[in-house]
């Protein structure tokens, strides 16, 4: 016999639309063989007029109950087809068979066992979301904003990220459960359930995408667990990286005198190198490097350039990052060390960016300037001679749209 696929269009736990789907479908000579949670097979026979029923058993007892379940619907005239998921498949011909359940309040009482169980999975699913998002909240924890976190952190990302996943699976549980639970209401108050049909396009085009997009994620991940990474690490310098900006450079600040770190490892020179990464918030990360020394004077600039997955956030994001770059330095300080004091910030109008501000401390060896405009931002943290003012321009020119050649 021919078989032939279709996408389901509706939940199982509708039981009365799923039992009039079925009908449906047998009366268009196709009758189910193997259920699947998003697709099922069906073989191509004559059309008939078919009466279909789904039952719940609880499986768990002892000894096992299917078995007098099958046989119980044999006496009745009605004949055992498959398992759909938690629920069983019976089938018949027979106009006049009688109802497998006459009486609303004992399915009641059958169906509520099914209830039980997808409460249980509901509080499972709810559960891991606490766990998830605690995660996130941990995460923002550490930098005193949700969008530093998004655009630094690893845990408020990976907690976000599980959490949207697990949110996705709560979803649909709950409403199955909405679903069963006015089901056994309705059958307590004496309303029988009776085939009605509710099959829905929308619930086919989900099928669908479900269908696509798991078995990518899926090959998508295993490419990234077997295959090699590809270089996400450059000296700086390296043509066409980072190439999404020009960064302001030592060299070019310091003049003759600075001598930069050249150590390398693994082909680049970890201490003056650019860093390709992404995140939740910013598809498009750039950490820029910079280390060396000017006689026996160390002089540093790390440099973070973000491109916010929404444009109107690089301002707050730029005002966070320098929130969080001046109380953090004060946090991390050992016991011994006195207090930092107040920070002077002060804000710039410099042509290229709709926000620049530079934070200085005099007792601190740092200066920072964070800006942003033209939906980037930019932050430096900077030990050396130098003072970021008289760079300001510099740093506005990073937040430009390069030009296409």
């Amino acid at each position: 016999m021919k078989k032939v696929r279709k996408l389901l269009p509706l939940s199982i736990y509708d039981i009365p639309g799923m039992e009039s789907w079925l009908e449906e479908q047998a009366a268009q000579g196709l009758y189910l063989k193997r259920y699947g949670p998003r697709l099922c097979t069906f073989t191509r026979d004559v059309p008939r007029t078919l009466r279909c029923r789904l039952d719940y058993c609880d499986t768990d007892r002892d000894p096992d109950p299917i078995p007098g379940l099958i046989a119980l619907y044999r006496e009745m005239g009605w004949n055992y087809v498959c398992r759909v998921g938690s629920l069983f498949l019976f089938c018949t011909q027979d106009p006049h068979a009688p109802e497998p359940h006459t009486n609303p309040q004992t399915h009641a009482q059958l169906l509520k066992q099914l209830e039980g169980q997808i409460k249980r999975v509901c509080s499972f699913f709810a559960w891991m979301l606490v766990l998830f998002f605690s995660l996130f909240l941990f995460g923002i924890l550490k930098y005193g904003s949700p969008l530093v976190a998004l655009a630094q952190g690893a845990l408020a990302n990976v907690g976000l990220f599980l959490g949207l996943i697990q949110l996705i699976k709560v979803i649909p549980a709950l409403l199955d459960w909405r679903r069963v639970h006015r089901m056994v209401a309705a059958l307590e108050a004496g309303i029988p359930l009776t085939p009605i049909p509710t099959a829905s396009r929308r619930r086919r085009v989900l099928h669908l995408i479900a269908l696509v997009l798991i078995p990518l994620v899926l090959c998508l991940s295993l490419a990234y667990l077997l295959l090699p990474h590809p270089q996400t690490r450059w000296s700086l310098g390296a043509e066409g990286h980072p190439g999404d900006f020009t960064p302001v450079l030592l060299s070019q600040w310091e003049g003759s005198d600075y001598r930069p770190d050249l150590w390398e490892m693994d082909g680049v020179t970890i201490l003056n190198s650019c860093q390709w990464d992404m995140t939740l918030l910013c598809p498009t990360r750039w950490q820029v490097q910079q280390r060396g020394n000017i006689g026996p004077e160390t002089v540093c600039l790390e440099l973070y350039w973000y491109r916010p997955i929404l444009p109107a956030l690089d301002q707050p994001l730029a005002r966070d990052l320098l929130s969080y770059l001046t109380s953090h330095e004060q946090d991390t300080r050992q016991v011994s060390e006195p207090p930092l004091g107040p920070w002077t910030v002060t804000e710039h109008q410099v042509k290229g960016a709709d926000y620049l501000a530079t934070a200085y401390n005099p007792n601190s060896a740092n200066q920072y300037a964070v800006a942003a405009g033209n939906g980037r931002t930019v932050s430096l943290s900077y030990q050396g001679p130098q003072n970021l003012e008289d760079h300001l321009e510099e740093i506005a020119a990073m937040l430009a749209v390069p030009t296409q050649a």
